[in-house]
């Protein structure tokens, strides 16, 4: 038992590091892994509405560490991160509520519902190149390197709904949040892709960890696989910190055309394993 878990510190290193890069939450990895990959290696498999409380978790700690990385760099927009925290918490308490109520197969296919959102939104944000001017306004920002990032802050209400949806959905399948907000702020207010990621870490850690302690207090605190997330938290620090200083490497094109195949290739395999508990299969 404890040599897979040994394996997971090193699958955590990987996740952590993928999500940092991209700006997304490492639950939308964590939480097939613990459904999907642990019958692989002879793990028994964590119950969906478990599988997501513990990636919600074990991703608490990947954001710190990745928050510390984006924060010494300059690279967190505090005043838009803001606007969309005000919403998205008490949304995440809610969705987390929710979680608690529904079964394990109507889970599973609300995950894989939810990778075709993503999927199909990264690819709507891809192909819209034109920022919207008329609610917008200027902002800049100078990273730790003395580089100044200027841009324009726009279309907040809409961010702010989508926020709002990705919060709610975070609550219920652990997924949402950090995907709708990086997108929204590459692919509607242009923000250079350090900004968009790191802006995005600091929404995700504060949203996650309160859904987190609200699971905690509705399941009791028994319902966390207390082991395994003793070997996933050392490995998403370390990845949180790689993830941080890699994600300036990736271009917008090539970060959006993994995200698609991801979200894809995940909502294939979730919401096949979601029919087969449902008996279709």
């Amino acid at each position: 038992m404890f040599f897979e878990y040994w394996f997971m510190f090193f699958i955590s290193i990987i996740v952590a590091t993928i999500a940092m890069t991209f700006g997304i939450g490492g639950a939308v990895l964590f939480s097939p892994v613990f459904i999907i990959l642990f019958p692989l290696v002879h793990v028994t498999p964590l119950d969906p509405a478990n599988a997501f409380g513990a990636a919600l978790l074990t991703e608490v700690a990947g954001f710190a560490s990745g928050f510390i990385g984006y924060y010494r760099k300059k690279l967190i927009d505090f005043k838009t991160a803001k606007y969309f925290l005000m919403i998205g918490v008490p949304l995440v308490i809610v969705g987390t509520i929710i979680k608690r109520s529904i079964n394990a197969a109507l889970l599973t296919m609300a995950f894989a519902a939810g990778m075709l959102f993503l999927a199909s939104y990264v690819y709507r944000m891809s192909k819209n190149t034109e920022i919207d001017t008329s609610q917008g306004m200027l902002r800049s920002i100078v990273d730790a390197e003395g580089t100044v990032h200027e841009y324009l802050v726009c279309n907040q209400s809409e961010g702010g709904l989508l926020a709002g949806i990705g919060s709610l959905t975070t609550g219920m399948i652990s997924v949402g949040i950090g995907e709708t907000v990086v997108s929204t702020l590459r692919g509607r207010c242009n923000l250079p892709m350090g900004v968009a990621a790191g802006t995005s870490v600091f929404v995700v850690i504060i949203v996650v960890l309160s859904s987190a302690v609200v699971d905690i207090m509705i399941a009791g605190i028994d319902a966390i696989p207390w082991t395994l997330v003793m070997f996933t938290i050392p490995g998403v620090l370390i990845g949180g910190q790689i993830g941080s200083h890699t994600s300036s490497k990736v271009s917008e094109h090539t970060a959006e055309k993994f995200l698609i195949g991801l979200f894809t290739t995940l909502s294939v395999v979730m919401g096949y394993i979601g029919l087969t508990k449902l008996g279709v299969f």
